[in-house]
C-alpha cells in the first residue's frame, strides 16, 4: 500500500456526524489529531458498512485490549486539513504500535486515477494502486465509541414506527 497523503498518526478522536434534518441528511467521519482535522463525507449505508467493519475487525481482533484512549473533546474547527468524498476504506491493525488502522481513498483520487483506462479491470487495479488520502491509528475504544455512535446516528434519523394500531406512540421527550 502507498504512503497516505496526510499520515495522522495515532489520532485523539473519531467520530462519525448527521448533519441535516432527517430525510436531507449528510453523514461525514471526523478525524482530529491535534489541531489536525480531516472530514470524509459518506452516504449514509457507507457509514453503516464502516461501522459493520470495524465491529467485525474488533471480534477477530483480540489487540489493544486495556489501552488507554486520548481524552476526546468534541471540538472540530475549521478549516480542515483534509475534507473529502469518501471512496474506498481499508482497515487493519498494527502489531507493533497495539493500534488499529484506517486508510481511506477520496472518490476524486479514485476517479482521476481511472481516466483514460478502458478496460474496467485495468482501471480498477489503478485505482487500488493510488495512495491512500488519509491513515490514521485508533484505540479499539475509540473503535467501540465509533460503532455505538455510528448506530445512533444512523437511526435519529428514522421515523418511528407506529403501533400496532396505526397511530404513532406518544413520546413527551
Amino acid at each position: 500500500m502507498a504512503d497516505a497523503l496526510h499520515d495522522f498518526g495515532p489520532i485523539d478522536e473519531f467520530k462519525p456526524e448527521a448533519i441535516g434534518v432527517p430525510g436531507n441528511r449528510r453523514f461525514r467521519v471526523m478525524f482530529r489529531q491535534g489541531r489536525r482535522i480531516a472530514c470524509f463525507w459518506m452516504e449514509k449505508q457507507q457509514l453503516g458498512a464502516l461501522a459493520d467493519a470495524l465491529n467485525d475487525l474488533l471480534s477477530q481482533t483480540e489487540g489493544g485490549v486495556g489501552r488507554p484512549d486520548p481524552q476526546p473533546t468534541g471540538a472540530y474547527p475549521e478549516p480542515f486539513e483534509v475534507e473529502a468524498l469518501t471512496g474506498r476504506l481499508a482497515l487493519g491493525y498494527n502489531e507493533d504500535s497495539d493500534l488499529f488502522l484506517i486508510y481511506l481513498y477520496d472518490l476524486e483520487s479514485e476517479t482521476a486515477a481511472r481516466e483514460g483506462i478502458d478496460d474496467p479491470d485495468e482501471a480498477d487495479e489503478a485505482a487500488e494502486r493510488a495512495a491512500p488520502t488519509i491513515r490514521a491509528e485508533v484505540t479499539r475504544g475509540q473503535l467501540e465509541r465509533f460503532y455505538s455512535e455510528a448506530a445512533k446516528v444512523i437511526e435519529s434519523g428514522r421515523p418511528q414506527k407506529p403501533s400496532k394500531n396505526g397511530h404513532i406512540p406518544y413520546n413527551p421527550n
